[in-house]
């Protein structure tokens, strides 16, 4: 028996709710959903703060994991051990992003450049995703980069469900018995 597990990375706690509508449509791609549960204080995203990604690395060794905006981020900088990454808009908070005011003070070279990666931008996005979503690109070895035709910084557009779609399909089943819920 084999399995397709998406592993999805929120951008705050008690987001799941917003992304049922991604959830849903991911199931009709043939794939199953689980969330990353995130402890984090107060209710703005945590700049500054690094506990995060260990929680995120924990919660998705040897899975195919997908975040969008900040649920990105988090990604990349935490599932350090994921078997593929989605990326999808990937905020631009990182060291180097230093027009940002609030920001993390952790380099996007601190991921794991041996994951493959599928790295997804929006093409009306602004200079600075896009700066950024190349960025991340150029930085993993092994990866796809898609420009969403027509989408702004927005996942549930058709262009980027599709785009998503397009990724998922690509990734192989995983045997249940290997241990691992991909």
């Amino acid at each position: 028996m084999s399995s397709r597990l998406l592993t999805i990375v929120p951008p705050m706690p008690g987001a799941e709710r917003r992304f049922q509508p991604f959830v849903d449509f991911v199931h009709t791609c043939g794939w199953e959903t689980e969330f990353v549960r995130l402890d984090l204080p107060g209710h703005r995203p945590p700049f500054g703060a690094n506990e995060i990604f260990p929680q995120v690395d924990a919660q998705t060794a040897g899975k195919v994991v997908l975040g969008f905006s900040l649920g990105a981020l988090y990604a990349h900088l935490g599932a350090l051990r994921a078997r593929h990454l989605i990326l999808g808009s990937i905020s631009p908070f990182f060291l180097e992003d230093d027009d940002e005011p609030a920001r993390w003070m952790v380099s996007y070279t601190a991921g794991n450049p041996a994951t493959p990666a599928d790295i997804l931008v929006g093409a009306l996005e602004d200079a600075q995703m896009h700066r950024r979503a190349e960025a991340i690109r150029d930085f993993y070895r092994q990866h796809s980069y898609t420009v969403v035709q027509e989408a702004e910084h927005e996942l549930w557009h058709p262009n980027y469900l599709q785009a998503i779609k397009r990724a998922l399909d690509r990734l192989p089943a995983q045997s249940a018995r290997a241990g691992i819920n991909t």
